[in-house]
Parts: C-alpha cells; structure tokens; sequence
C-alpha cells in the first residue's frame, strides 16, 4: 500500500514536470531509465502484454511471444528469448516477466535494449505495475484512474469477505492440473502468490497458504489436499469449453473424489490462461471467487 501511495505522489509530481528521460524501479528492483516515449513495444510474456491492453495501448505492440493471445509479430518463446529477431526490430522499450526471464534481461541490456522487469506476486502489486507502465508509457493519469477504480471494486467485495467468521470461511484448494492416476503431486499456489492473495480477498481459506516456492507457486501431495478436504475446488482449464469434462474427472478421480468439495459438487473451472497471469484483468476474479465461495451473499 505505501509502494503505491508513493506512486500516486509520483504522478502528481510528474504531471507537473512531464518530460523525459524519466527514471523508474521495476519489479526486480532495477533502476531503468527511459529516454523517451516508447512508440515501438516488445512484450516479452504475456502478462506485460495485458498491462498495455488495460491501457487501451495495443497500438504500441510490435511484437509478443508465441505463447501471447495477442495478433502482432512473433519472437518466439519466453525462453531463451531470440535476441536476433529482438533487435532486428528495433523497439524502443521490452517488458518482461520475471522469474525463469531473468537472465534475459541481462542479455538484452547489453545489447543496448531499454527493459523494464514486471513480477507482482500480489494484488497491490498488480496494481502498482498498472501505475508503473502507465508512467513509463505517457499515461500516467489514466493509469491511476484504472487502479483507483479495481482497488475501489475489489475493496468493496473484500469488506464484505472481512466479515465472514474465521470458522466459517469456506476452505479452498487451486488445481493447476488435475492429476493422472499414478501422479501423487499437483501443483497449487501458495504463500506470495497472487492467487493466494485472490483467494483470501475473497474470503476463502487456502490450504496451501502456508508453504511457499518459486513466485509463491509449489507442488502438495494429494493425501495432504485429502487431510484439508477442502470445501472448494478451483481447476484451470487448458482446452476451451471443457468445464464439464473437467469436473468429471475430479470427480472419477480414485483420490479426490473422496472430497467435500467433489461430494457437494463444489468444483469451478476457470481459464488457466488468465490464472497464470499476474495482469489487471485478473483482479475482477475476486468477485467471481466470492461468488462461489458465497453465493454471491
């Protein structure tokens, strides 16, 4: 919440004085200086990409990965990102992701090429990337229009989740995958992930809230999601249109189908794609998880 106050006051100051070069701090903690309005953007995950759409800046892509939804010429994978096509097209600014793209970033630097890392592993933290790249992109008020508006939305669905008795919060387990007959692990988010912090904003209770890995994200074993017997499932869904499929097969599945949440058919699929992206569009799910959590009550 101060990281975002601090880039609210940003905004304020830089209304009044806007020029560049400016000078910002991404999300794995580098100073990056940007000589100029960026025209010409390579969004080197998806998740960046989402950040310019919010922004209604599509127009500054020229380019994505192959994993992106988004129609502009293609670079390739996340990594080992093609540093020769990269160059090839000149941009004037590259948004990555963090994590596993770390190393790259290195490399793109000494080529001379202007990056700015986005990593948030929080609601807050989408928040304060929303601002970020509208700072960096010209737009600085919008941005903390839009910011305003989810922090506002999303507070409102958290105040009511506040008032849920502890004992009474429904308790819930995120499925990244559903598990073939001899896996024994799924992975699930736990501790400093942002789909934890969905979960808890909405009022649900995450049995892996207290382990954490890599962005907040970690493999559990099946017998420990059966000593939880969570209330909720939340699935990601790869294939479009596949939901009923999906919840067949928890429900077929030799181990969790002992299950509340399977007894009482309280399985929701969402779009894994979406899910796997820290991005503003996200935040809405809040909502969508109180109202399977609740009822919408």
């Amino acid at each position: 919440m101060r990281r975002f106050a601090t880039l609210l006051l940003l905004i304020v100051f830089l209304a009044l004085v806007w020029s560049y070069p400016i000078t910002v701090v991404d999300d794995a903690g580098r100073t990056v200086t940007i000589v100029q309005k960026p025209e010409r953007v390579i969004c080197a995950a998806p998740s960046t990409t989402k950040f310019l759409q919010y922004l209604g800046l599509e127009d500054k892509i020229i380019a994505v990965t192959n994993w992106d939804d988004f129609e502009a010429e293609r670079i390739g994978d996340l990594f080992p990102i093609n540093l020769e096509k990269i160059v090839s097209l000149n941009p004037d600014l590259i948004f990555t992701f963090g994590g596993f793209q770390l190393p790259e970033v290195v490399k793109l630097e000494q080529h001379g090429l202007t990056t700015v890392v986005l990593n948030a592993n929080s609601v807050q933290q989408i928040l304060n990337d929303l601002v970020l790249v509208g700072i960096i992109m010209g737009v600085p008020e919008k941005a903390k229009k839009l910011a305003n508006q989810l922090q506002e939305h999303y507070l409102n669905i958290a105040k009511k989740a506040y008032n849920i008795p502890l004992d009474k919060r429904v308790k819930v387990a995120y499925l990244m995958d559903i598990p073939g007959p001899d896996v024994r692990e799924v992975w699930t988010c736990g501790q400093g992930s942002y789909l934890n912090d969905l979960i808890v904003l909405a009022g649900g209770a995450n049995i892996a809230a207290l382990f954490t890995g890599p962005n907040g994200f970690l493999p559990i074993s099946l017998e420990y999601i059966v000593s939880q017997d969570p209330d909720v499932l939340i699935v990601a869904s790869y294939v479009p249109n596949s939901e009923e499929q999906i919840k067949e097969k928890v429900s077929n599945h030799p181990i969790l189908k002992s299950l509340k949440a399977v007894r009482n058919k309280r399985i929701y699929v969402y779009d894994n794609y979406l899910l796997s992206l820290p991005v503003p569009q996200l935040v809405e799910y809040i909502e969508k998880f109180y109202n399977d959590f609740y009822g919408g009550k």
